[in-house]
């Protein structure tokens, strides 16, 4: 059975485009697009009312193993550096994980993300005492709700060389069951930690390991002037050098950050064609600063680090923290990012994201936003900046199918699942409190 979506305000982000039409999607696709959408007895008719309705939106970089952890036990003391932060938080939070509150982190980060319209999600999970199957646990919670996935495993040497090649394993095991069970919903990539937990050796696995799959690696870099610091103490070179020199400056990497690259390294990223991934609500609650978008001008996305999957509130967090910068750049820039988001998790999946066009995935979002203002592609940024949010995420169709339904999440058992992440969570924070 068909979709027929009807007296809609449609609205593209690459390029920006807004004019009112119909879509008519079939399987898992946009097949119609205009005024003379072809209509059937027995499709799902949607009256849009001159709504707004978007495509799927993409989250550029986000940890679902974090989806748990609202309302936790502090840590013992609190943290007075990034450093800190990690080790009291985020790396006993990781440790803590078994193979239950992985999955379960994954669907209630899923369905977080549906609420707020994102359909794709670009996930760099760590669970170092279940490293094996993880990114499988990852991918049935976010199949589940039915979203699009790009997975890996954040290698690092934090655990030891067995740690290491369990974390490369994983990731080499989940790129060859993508490769021979290939689908639009999800891909793999290399991930790895930051340079600051990573030896020369490991950085070289990283590296072969993406080109055996001609794949990019996905990393954190220079979130904290900590790992610039590391590296020329241990290295006696720069972060991007050291990067550079390990093969890591590679087209379908994503460098996760850069709050604290210099402007030398940021045009070395435009010439690798190293995609950035910017997230300014977690880089301001972890007191490092924020990326200088306006400066950036490689291919950025925008993603959460965790921070849930609201794209609307990071968009608006990307727009002040330019603003606190004093940055002179439109608000178009940041419908910029939403299109570049959606360009690169495109390329790998292999399916159109961020377009309502025909042929197009049929990620959708209406809302229930109709604007008492014009409503063009000039103005088009300022409405999703200064008034759009995820409250007027009304309906979202995922991969063609209807996934939230009147705010009712139709894909699976969101009441089920609440219940249940109540008691892993509560498990999940008992066993932080044993690990020191």
């Amino acid at each position: 059975m068909a979709i027929v979506l009807e007296n809609a305000l449609l609205a593209d982000f690459d390029p920006i485009r807004v004019e009112p039409g119909n879509l008519r999607i079939e399987n898992n696709r946009i097949v119609q697009r205009g005024n003379g959408v072809s209509r059937e007895t027995t499709d799902d008719f949607i009256d849009c009312g001159g709504a707004l309705v978007l495509p799927g939106l993409v989250n550029g970089h986000t940890h679902l193993y974090s989806s748990l952890t609202v309302g936790m036990p502090p840590p013992p003391k609190p943290p007075s550096s990034f450093l800190e932060i990690l080790q009291s938080v985020w790396w006993r939070l990781d440790r803590a994980h078994d193979a239950e509150s992985i999955e379960m982190s994954a669907l209630v980060g899923a369905l977080d993300a549906l609420r707020c319209g994102t359909t794709t999600l670009f996930d760099h999970h760590a669970s170092p005492n279940c490293i094996d199957g993880s990114l499988d646990l990852v991918e049935q919670g976010i199949a589940e709700v039915g979203l699009r996935g790009v997975l890996c495993y954040e290698t690092t040497d934090r655990h030891g060389p067995d740690g290491r090649s369990a974390g490369l394993e994983e990731n080499r095991r989940y790129l060859e069951k993508r490769v021979q069970t290939y689908s639009s919903e999800f891909a793999g990539m290399v991930g790895a930690h930051a340079s600051f937990t990573l030896e020369d050796e490991t950085l070289e696995q990283l590296a072969w390991l993406a080109a055996d799959f001609d794949t990019g690696v996905h990393i954190h870099v220079a979130e904290d002037q900590y790992d610039e610091e590391d590296c020329q103490e241990k290295y006696q070179t720069f972060l991007i050098d050291r990067l550079s020199g390990a093969k890591l400056l590679r087209p379908r990497s994503i460098f996760v950050h850069g709050t604290h690259f210099d402007p030398e390294a940021i045009i070395r990223l435009k010439d690798a064609g190293v995609t950035l991934a910017h997230c300014p609500r977690s880089n301001m609650n972890n007191g490092v600063g924020t990326a200088p978008m306006a400066a950036y001008n490689c291919p950025v996305m925008l993603g959460t680090d965790g921070h849930s999957s609201d794209m609307f509130l990071e968009a608006k967090a990307a727009w002040l923290a330019a603003r606190q910068d004093r940055a002179s750049i439109p608000p178009s820039a940041v419908i910029v990012r939403f299109a570049q988001t959606a360009r690169r998790a495109s390329a790998a999946l292999d399916v159109t994201l961020g377009k309502l066009e025909r042929d197009a995935a049929a990620d959708v979002v209406i809302t229930d936003y109709r604007p008492s203002t014009p409503l063009t592609n000039e103005n088009l940024a300022a409405h999703i900046i200064f008034a759009l949010s995820a409250r007027h995420v009304k309906d979202v169709i995922a991969n063609g199918q209807r996934a939230l339904r009147d705010r009712v999440v139709t894909s699976c058992d969101e009441p089920r699942i609440q219940s249940n992440a109540a008691e892993v969570a509560t498990k999940l924070w008992a066993h932080m409190t044993e690990i020191h």
